[in-house]
């Protein structure tokens, strides 16, 4: 097979097919050519190429969520490496093991006035687990060993010892297009073992005797892919009577006792009740939570004891409480916890229960009379979602409406809430449907989020099982639901950045169905078209009033507020 003429090319390119990685996803540049002629043509790789560097990042994130494998993402040198930088934050505090691969120009050229030449060395030093300067033109046997042994190193720690995304900057010099047959060659890689999983029992007795002896344990689960050992881990040890499991939409686990719609609860408090609920023994689990009111009470109301278990970020102290950080998998831990029931006090995991019987009571008496909203549309939208749908959410206000109403009929859902940005929802969604044709996706979007996202409609990925529900309040409707923020001058300008845009345009443009729906009948309608099977890759664009949402998400609160009282 023909591959770059240059040695150091090749080997960095058959190395990363011997250590495994499948996914490639190009930017168009031409320092970069001889790894776009490489990876194409060594028949190892699924090649795709994205023009935007900013939506590439973030495509290549959805494809690593969906097949749970690392992805690599190449550019040419300069200013494309930078817009690189909001994905590869998200993989850092995502843990997702993003490669990220940069050519560069070589050293002796930065800062001398040429071309795309920037100092590329550490640009993402505080994102990314490490760090490796590579010789894209080396040919001698020591400068390709180092080569060799830096990817194995950069691919063992973005997959198993500290995932995460790794960056390889490779200086290449001129000529850039020259080719050559390379022939048979299995590259000598090395893997690391898969490491430390579970603790030691001398450890877990200790575990064990605070668990028993608290009388309210709470378990808060945060966003976590689909996963069957955890589910059932979980499952039996949220059976005490003195446990209480609260998880959100992005946890990817159901149960009808556990406490899925967090914010419902907690608004619904009242002052004198609020001791009753918090916990001794806070064990955390998953990654980023979307409620604040949650972190704000556990803040105030520190439990006694704070586990939190994770096999890398075990130290990370969110409701700064922590007393035990716990490296181990979550399903590992708990199933080493074997607690007796017999030692357990009832009453707690009750306690939570029957409220929520009640506030769910509450929910469908009001929704059952609720005017058009974006709570309105988002109750219809949650009432129509099939049943084999994968769930994309942007951030801001689609994330924090859909934690108000039930998702287990859903098969996955999914927000970027590494960062909790808005700059590559879209992009993320599109990657995810890439890398699984056999599943259907929905993204739920907000207007700003979808406008600042736009280029991920453009590329040439043969994406038909995507379908995109953008919700356009006017801007960004999330500063209208924020206390303090609506009453300032700035307002609209600043802070929700008001427009009067509709997708119809764009959906044409890019070769997309479109669909709209202005009020109830047109939003009823809408909905039953645009889930239908053989409806594909539609943008429904859903608008809402501006300044009645806020009014009647806050109706909604008063309305549990006032009705849930002793």
């Amino acid at each position: 097979m023909k591959l770059s003429d240059k040695k150091g090319v090749q080997q960095i390119v058959s190395t990363l097919a011997a250590l495994g990685l499948k996914d490639v996803v190009m930017c168009p540049g031409s320092r970069n050519a001889p790894f776009i002629m490489s990876f194409n043509r060594h028949g190892g790789f699924h090649c795709t190429s994205i023009r935007d560097e900013r939506s590439a990042g973030f495509f290549a994130l959805g494809k690593i969520i969906e097949t749970r494998r690392p992805a690599a993402i190449v550019c040419t040198s300069g200013s494309a490496a930078l817009n690189f930088a909001p994905a590869i934050s998200e993989a850092f505090y995502q843990r997702l093991p993003l490669l990220v691969i940069t050519a560069d120009r070589p050293k002796e050229w930065i800062g001398q006035g040429d071309g795309q030449t920037i100092n590329q060395t550490g640009i993402y030093k505080n994102y990314i687990r490490t760090f490796y300067e590579l010789n894209g033109d080396a040919f001698e046997d020591e400068a390709l060993w180092y080569n060799s042994r830096s990817l194995c190193e950069g691919f063992a720690i973005a997959t198993t010892k500290d995932a995460g995304p790794v960056h390889f900057n490779v200086a290449l010099k001129e000529p850039l297009y020259g080719e050559a047959d390379i022939g048979d060659h299995t590259p000598k890689i090395f893997f690391p073992s898969s490491g430390r999983t579970s603790i030691e029992q001398n450890e877990v007795i200790g575990f064990q005797k605070i668990y028993s002896e608290a009388k309210r344990v709470m378990i808060l689960i945060g966003q976590k892919k689909s996963d069957l050992a955890f589910a059932a881990s979980i499952k039996k040890i949220a059976d005490f009577e003195n446990t209480v499991v609260l998880n959100e939409s992005t946890s990817n686990i159901h149960d009808e006792d556990f406490i899925e719609n967090i914010d419902r609860f907690i608004t619904t408090l009242q002052p004198e009740e609020v001791v009753a609920y918090m916990p001794d023994l806070l064990i955390t689990v998953g990654g980023a939570v979307v409620s604040k009111r949650i972190k704000a009470l556990l803040r105030k109301y520190k439990p006694a004891h704070h586990w939190n278990v994770d096999l890398y970020d075990a130290f990370m102290d969110t409701y700064q409480s922590l007393t035990n950080p716990v490296f181990a998998k979550p399903e590992t831990f708990f199933d080493q916890l074997e607690i007796l029931k017999e030692n357990i006090t009832p009453g707690y995991k009750q306690l939570w229960l029957q409220r929520k019987r009640l506030l769910e009571k509450l929910h469908q008496s009001f929704i059952a009379d609720v005017t058009y909203s974006d709570f309105f549309a988002f109750n219809k939208i949650m009432k129509a979602i099939p049943a084999d749908t994968h769930l994309h959410l942007s951030n801001s206000s689609p994330i924090r409406y859909v934690q108000l109403f039930d998702n287990s009929n859903i098969s996955s859902s999914w927000s970027n809430r590494g960062t909790s940005g808005i700059d590559g929802c879209t992009s993320t969604a599109m990657g995810a449907a890439s890398a699984s044709p056999d599943k259907q996706f929905v993204l739920v979007t907000g207007d700003v989020a979808f406008y600042y996202d736009i280029n991920a409609l453009w590329n040439e990925a043969d994406i038909e099982n995507l379908k995109i529900i953008l919700i356009n309040n006017g801007g960004g409707g999330i500063f209208r639901i924020i206390s303090g923020e609506n009453a300032k001058p700035e307002m609209e300008t600043f802070f929700e950045t008001a427009q009067q845009r509709n997708a119809a345009a764009i959906a044409a443009a890019y070769n997309w169905n479109y669909l709209e729906a202005k009020d109830e009948d047109e939003l009823e309608n809408s909905l039953k078209q645009f889930f239908s099977k053989d409806q594909k890759r539609t943008i429904l664009e859903i608008f809402t009033p501006a300044d009645k949402n806020p009014e009647v998400l806050q109706q909604y609160w008063n309305y549990l507020k006032e009705n849930s009282k002793p």
